[in-house]
């Protein structure tokens, strides 16, 4: 077994060493190769390069010179390129292939479809196609409308002030001295608008919130309910009674709000960033999240039923938020870097953030009307199905099939 093991180490280091003495005359036999063929390049093929052209070169011989082929980038010290197929035995380079992508099926890129869409219309349709329905719904017994406006102050009832951030100048501004801006756009940017109705009263009248969960984000109906208690002498005359609505404390706090004012000096445009922020001593200012709006108390009548009835008090909200109008804006250069300016924005007047709201505030009783409509409801539109391998019909008898499976309700199998 040993022996067996020596004579195979004999072997290995016997072909080991063939391979070695090949490769060393395979090295030698190259680099006489390449010496002949620097001395062919260096005397008589290099006097045919020269016979007629200027730069030594001639093109139309099949010399010993350099190639330039597609596939072949040689190094020779002829000094000329020819175009011919010969071989001046330099080292070659493979052709490299484009960079192109493998192509695959490709299709049109869809569009995502519109950015208005249109509501579902129902048919029309007459009183000779309806049919009567008794229904149980809120009928609106009384409403009004009141339409008011106030001035942001910071959270805590500062008076609110804005720190400005210029965070683009497209065009030339003087290095030295202040110009005048003119704001055309202002933009404002916030997460949420939160309502908090505060106190709301009517006179005589116990007030029991529906959804206790006031001032959410987005939220702009608020209800009560609202006892009944009945009077006699309006009731007599079948009109209803008159209540005073008082509603206090009403604040809407805006979230996280920035405003982007863009304006223009000559024909060089300018964006700058307003944060809200409240100045204190010394000038300087702090910056604050969130702004406010605290209005006064709304006050008015509204009408309820005198017959004793509940009924349920109702407040929608709606509001705008926009800027009064900035007359005069100053920028001027602090810092000229080579790399980068750096500039500030003055308003004088600064800016009056104003609030819009609009409050409508109805009394609503629950009454059985009756009302004509279609027998055929109104049709969803059909998104995708699946071979209709769902049913989703009102579940009865429809063959025997689906006798077996439900009265024909459900998924088929």
């Amino acid at each position: 077994m040993q022996d067996l093991k020596k004579n195979k180490k004999r072997i290995a280091n016997h072909q080991n060493k063939q391979m070695d003495n090949n490769v060393i005359e395979q090295e030698k036999h190259e680099e006489e190769e390449y010496d002949e063929l620097n001395r062919g390049c260096g005397s008589k093929q290099k006097s045919q390069c020269s016979n007629n052209n200027n730069n030594g070169c001639n093109t139309n011989h099949n010399n010993g010179c350099n190639t330039n082929h597609n596939d072949c980038d040689c190094d020779c010290d002829c000094g000329c390129n020819t175009n011919h197929h010969n071989n001046c035995g330099c080292n070659t380079k493979p052709k490299c292939e484009p960079c192109e992508a493998e192509e695959k099926n490709c299709v049109d890129n869809k569009k995502c479809g519109p950015e208005c869409c249109n509501p579902i219309v129902a048919p029309k349709f007459s009183t000779a196609n309806s049919v009567p329905f008794a229904i149980e719904a809120n009928r609106v017994f009384d409403t009004m409308m009141f339409q008011t406006f106030t001035d942001a102050i910071a959270p805590n009832g500062e008076a609110l002030s804005f720190e400005y951030d210029v965070v683009e100048v497209r065009g030339r501004i003087p290095r030295s001295g202040q110009v005048n801006v003119t704001i055309e756009k202002i933009c404002m940017n916030y997460s949420g608008v939160v309502i908090d109705p505060g106190c709301t009263t009517l006179e005589d009248y116990d007030l029991q919130p529906l959804d206790p969960a006031v001032g959410r984000p987005c939220e702009t109906n608020f209800e009560y309910a609202v006892c009944g208690e009945k009077n006699i002498k309006c009731c007599n005359q079948g009109k209803g009674k008159n209540v005073v609505y008082k509603q206090r404390g009403l604040t809407v706090t805006v979230e996280d709000l920035v405003l982007e004012l863009r304006g223009k000096c000559g024909c060089t445009e300018i964006t700058v960033f307003a944060y809200p922020a409240v100045r204190g001593l010394g000038g300087q200012t702090r910056r604050c999240e969130d702004v406010e709006f605290i209005f006064n108390t709304l006050s008015a009548p509204i009408c309820l039923p005198a017959d004793g009835r509940s009924a349920t008090l109702r407040q929608d909200f709606q509001t705008d938020l926009t800027v009064d109008c900035i007359g005069k804006a100053i920028l001027k250069c602090v810092d000229d870097d080579p790399c980068e300016s750096y500039y500030d924005l003055c308003i004088p007047n600064d800016i009056d953030l104003v609030l819009c709201l609009q409050c409508v505030v109805s009394t609503l009783i629950n009454e059985q009307i009756v009302v004509l409509g279609s027998s055929d409801p109104v049709k969803p539109r059909l998104v995708d199905t699946f071979n209709k391998v769902c049913d989703f019909k009102t579940c009865g008898p429809k063959n025997d099939a689906d006798n077996n499976h439900n009265g024909g309700c459900g998924c088929s199998r």
